[in-house]
């Protein structure tokens, strides 16, 4: 039996009432490696309701955190900053020595790999894709490589609206140890859209 899942992390922005960026990890939220940006995940899921569900309640619970301290999550694909923001952020969160694992299917060789492009701060939805071949006589899983071109071309034609819209690199993906993450979509992508698409691909394969 083939077991199909997807799931989600979305990038925010932590504001203060000045609209300043805030690093998210002093004020005890969820931050990724690049320093400036909330991370929420879904659970990896069959369905779309669990990782719909489970989306909602990481952003809920990072928005009544914030409400308390009096800062704001933004959900907003990207804001400009200055030269001293990206340095600072840069030289505090090592981001030379953060390897760049994102790939491209064009051939690009820029990512947002660090959140920082073009003089913006950027956030993303990533979308996880993977498939388990379950063996349920021994209870036992093993990964099944995807067709990773293909869904990453896919996903691109289901949202044409990645790079005139929202200034983000279409074709970017990364390898995970599970399959792998499409990374083009901005954070601001409607999740049911999303999830709908992505199952909807990941359905139609038949690795």
């Amino acid at each position: 039996m083939k077991l199909k899942e997807v799931g989600l992390e979305v990038e925010l922005f932590l504001l203060n009432k000045n609209n300043q960026i805030l690093e998210p990890s002093i004020f005890g939220f969820p931050s990724d490696e690049m320093g400036f940006l909330i991370e929420v995940r879904s659970h990896h899921s069959n369905t779309g309701k669990s990782v719909l569900e489970s989306l909602k309640a990481g952003i809920d619970w990072n928005k009544r955190k914030a409400d308390k301290l009096g800062l704001t999550v933004d959900l907003c694909p990207f804001k400009k900053v200055d030269g001293f923001f990206q340095k600072r952020i840069a030289e505090k969160y090592h981001h030379d020595r953060m390897p760049d694992q994102t790939r491209n299917i064009y051939g690009r060789f820029v990512s947002h790999h660090t959140g920082l492009h073009d003089g913006l701060a950027t956030a993303g939805m990533h979308v996880h894709f993977s498939t388990r071949d379950i063996n349920l006589e021994t209870n036992t899983s093993r990964i099944v490589e995807l067709p990773v071109e293909r869904i990453v071309r896919m996903m691109d034609d289901a949202f044409p609206e990645i790079e005139p819209v929202y200034g983000r690199i279409k074709g970017e993906y990364e390898l995970k140890c599970h399959g792998f993450e499409y990374r083009s979509l901005p954070c601001n992508a409607k999740p049911e859209r999303v999830v709908k698409t992505a199952l909807s691909i990941l359905n139609e394969e038949q690795p």
